[in-house]
């Protein structure tokens, strides 16, 4: 057979490899033996391919328990100088019925024993009365746990950044009180004179609290006015000092200058629906008074006195309350805008269809509360 010259250098691999085959095939029809291909010259070996172990199943491992650590549960956020006070707290029962001490550093250790048929076991401490930073040591066996509490001046800045639990925390976690004077009193009457000269700042209006929504609508829609919603399902005015602690914080000339020229605070009824009212939410009232005046500024201070419920069984407390707030504003200063005037009686105001109701008024009776807010912001 005549030999088979193809040239295939400009050929593309693939047509290269297709030539290549075909002259194979050609020499095999021949009667000729084909030739093999030369295998290259070395082969790399493949790397070995390590599979990861495969984990055990979660039914057999037992696990091992996270316990929390030692912690305050509630404590009181406004304080006055002059009453005792507790804060509680709670320990993680690790080893059933042993046996240790809590106290404040540097105070006589009280004795406790944890319980052999809890998790958890919860107790008081009072509160001290020195402003700031204190320590509870916890005590078991042979570990050692503190637990801070800050204990704040309420004239200075406050270092609240958020809630745990429903109660003020600052930027690490611990516990924030905040301690006051008490209205009426002597020493009242020096350091107000001592902070007189105050004036009204230029900023834009605050609203901040509950904006009361009703299907989607809130009150504060279309006000002239800087809206900070603050909402707790149980303790709404704590989420208040949250809000305010950023806006009323130190400045100095045009800062303070800047700081709102009205703040209208509106409580709403969410501590009334989440079953946790105290009459501690006025204290909020003097509070305020009392950083402003520190500041040197003192803004229109206004308190939109909220809507009643329409829940029958809400109605006594809520009466209680609203004097109770109307007093303290009047005491201490703060125009009250009265919602519950404003939007009229709550079977109608917050009434959607035949027994069905909002939580609070809505359209008309919205509006007419809206309005009264806005006379507020005016002026």
């Amino acid at each position: 057979m005549l030999p088979v010259v193809i040239l295939v250098r400009r050929f593309p691999a693939m047509i290269r490899a297709l030539v290549l085959g075909c002259v194979l095939v050609s020499a095999v029809i021949a009667g000729e033996e084909p030739t093999p291909p030369a295998p290259p010259a070395s082969v790399p070996a493949s790397p070995a391919v390590v599979l990861p172990p495969v984990p055990p199943s979660p039914s057999t491992a037992p696990g091992i328990r996270i316990w929390p650590d030692p912690r305050f549960t509630v404590w009181p956020p406004i304080v006055y100088r002059d009453e005792p006070r507790n804060v509680a707290f709670a320990l993680p029962v690790k080893k059933p019925g042993a046996a240790g001490t809590i106290a404040w550093d540097g105070q006589t250790p009280l004795p406790i024993t944890l319980p052999t048929d809890a998790e958890s076991i919860g107790g008081l401490l009072p509160l001290p009365a020195n402003i700031g930073e204190h320590r509870a040591i916890v005590a078991i066996e042979s570990g050692s746990f503190p637990i801070v509490l800050r204990i704040c001046d309420a004239r200075e800045t406050w270092p609240i950044t958020g809630l745990s639990n429903g109660f003020p925390v600052d930027a690490d976690g611990r516990a924030v009180v905040l301690q006051d004077r008490r209205r009426g009193t002597r020493e009242e009457r020096v350091w107000s004179f001592l902070d007189a000269g105050e004036v009204r700042p230029s900023g834009r209006a605050l609203l901040i609290g509950d904006a009361l929504e009703a299907l989607g609508a809130r009150v504060w829609d279309g006000l002239d006015a800087d809206a900070r919603p603050a909402i707790d399902e149980r303790y709404p005015h704590h989420a208040v000092l949250v809000g305010l602690a950023a806006i009323l914080a130190e400045g100095t000339g045009e800062a303070r200058q800047r700081l709102p020229r009205t703040i209208v605070w509106s409580p709403g009824n969410q501590t009334l629906h989440g079953g946790a009212w105290t009459a501690e939410e006025e204290r909020v009232l003097g509070l305020v008074r009392t950083r402003c005046e520190r500041l040197g500024v003192m803004p229109r201070l206004v308190l939109a006195l909220p809507p009643l419920p329409v829940e029958a069984h809400l109605q006594a407390r809520a009466t209680e309350r609203r004097e109770l707030l109307l007093r303290s504003a009047n005491r201490l200063g703060w125009v009250v805008v009265d919602l519950a005037r404003a939007a009229g009686a709550p079977e109608e105001a917050n009434r959607v269809a035949p027994q069905v109701f909002t939580t609070y008024p809505l359209a008309a009776a919205q509006e007419r509360m809206r309005a009264a807010l806005r006379e507020a912001l005016a002026r």
